[in-house]
């Protein structure tokens, strides 16, 4: 096997509904980038990487250009398999997780084909239906309502996780208004995005769980340190980690404080290579795993549920993949396959991500 060259190509689909979160966080459009890893063979690998430049300052422009003058020229001519190899190059340049992350996705998917296996199969595990949650972002209570009903009947999706943070009052009402509305075997958790100070998000929390609360993402900001552990001493619901757990380091850090009680693992910024050891690390401290999506499109969607099929054992939630469903549109022909709440994968070689030219063509955009 040896890799021939690498593609990143920027394109924009438009959201359905607008993501919002945080104080400063919001998208109106899937401002990604599509990578293709090819083969020498003929196979070519795809991934979707996620710009997110209030969370780790990469933009569609800074991906497109360090893969195609940095990261593409370290794999060009390489053996796919030397994951190790890879990424050792790749450390010569700090930071640029999603950049990293699609590249070590698309190689996984291109050896996959090249062997002949699902990646799942590949990455260890199997190909099996993975259930999923959708997102309700921040908005009124009413629409949220509406829009997590609509997908419930749709799709059969029976898991939510609800954007909180600003305005814990609100936050417990509404949480208590949508536990009501899906009954008390949805699967129900917040992300409250480092919002609440440690004595709110104790309150607040508290307050939640009398009503199903799962677990909490995120409630206080990652560098309170020891306040973090305070907080997940006086509550009754894990905390779940993913802004304090972007990278292995990262996360072996956070399982030392003690804090956390469920691991976030999100296949574009950590790939797959890395997710693997996360899972292992994970694992080897008694705690389970959640994989989130960063608000992927279908190509995204289809690399983070072929992980959690692979890795299934050591993570009991669904998977946070619903986002797919905001587009008006997507880069995969056929597109996911989404029914009784649960994503089907393809069985063939890879990942199944068969992206349609037209629509590349369509969405693509020049920076």
């Amino acid at each position: 096997m040896r890799i021939d060259r690498v593609e990143a190509i920027p394109f924009s689909i438009p959201l359905l509904i607008e993501s919002r979160w945080g104080a400063h966080g919001r998208r109106n459009a899937q401002e990604h980038v599509l990578v293709r890893v090819h083969g020498a063979s003929g196979a070519v690998g795809v991934a979707e990487a996620t710009p997110r430049p209030t969370i780790y300052g990469e933009t569609q422009a800074s991906i497109a250009h360090v893969i195609a003058r940095h990261f593409g020229p370290m794999l060009e001519g390489a053996n796919p398999l030397d994951r190790e190899g890879y990424w050792a190059r790749f450390e010569s340049i700090p930071w640029n997780p999603t950049a990293k992350g699609a590249l070590d996705i698309a190689v996984h998917d291109l050896i996959a084909q090249e062997l002949g296996v699902p990646l799942a199969e590949l990455l260890g595990g199997q190909v099996r239906p993975v259930p999923i949650s959708y997102l309700l972002a921040l908005g009124e209570t009413d629409d949220l309502l509406k829009e997590g009903m609509g997908v419930r009947e749709r799709y059969g999706v029976t898991a939510f996780k609800i954007k909180a943070g600003q305005h814990p009052a609100q936050d417990i009402e509404r949480f208590r208004l949508l536990r009501e509305a899906f009954g008390p075997d949805a699967f129900l958790f917040i992300d409250a995005n480092q919002l609440y100070t440690p004595e709110v998000a104790i309150r607040t929390i508290n307050a939640m769980a009398e009503h199903g609360l799962a677990m909490a993402e995120e409630p206080v900001p990652v560098h309170l340190g020891a306040w973090r552990k305070k907080v997940a001493d006086a509550i009754p619901v894990p905390l779940l980690a993913d802004d304090s757990a972007f990278s292995l380091v990262d996360v072996r850090r956070e399982l030392q404080a003690g804090a956390i009680g469920v691991v976030g693992i999100k296949t574009p910024r950590t790939g797959l290579h890395q997710s693997l050891k996360i899972v292992h690390l994970a694992q080897a401290h008694g705690l389970p795993c959640w994989v989130g999506s960063q608000g992927v499109s279908g190509v995204g969607t289809l690399a983070s549920a072929h992980f959690h099929a692979a890795a299934s054992q050591a993570i009991p939630f669904p998977a946070d993949l619903g986002n797919f469903l905001k587009q008006a549109d997507d880069l995969l022909d056929p597109p996911v396959d989404l029914r009784d709440g649960k994503i089907h994968l393809p069985e063939g070689p890879g990942m199944g991500a068969h992206i349609s030219e037209e629509k590349l063509a369509r969405f693509r955009v020049q920076l």
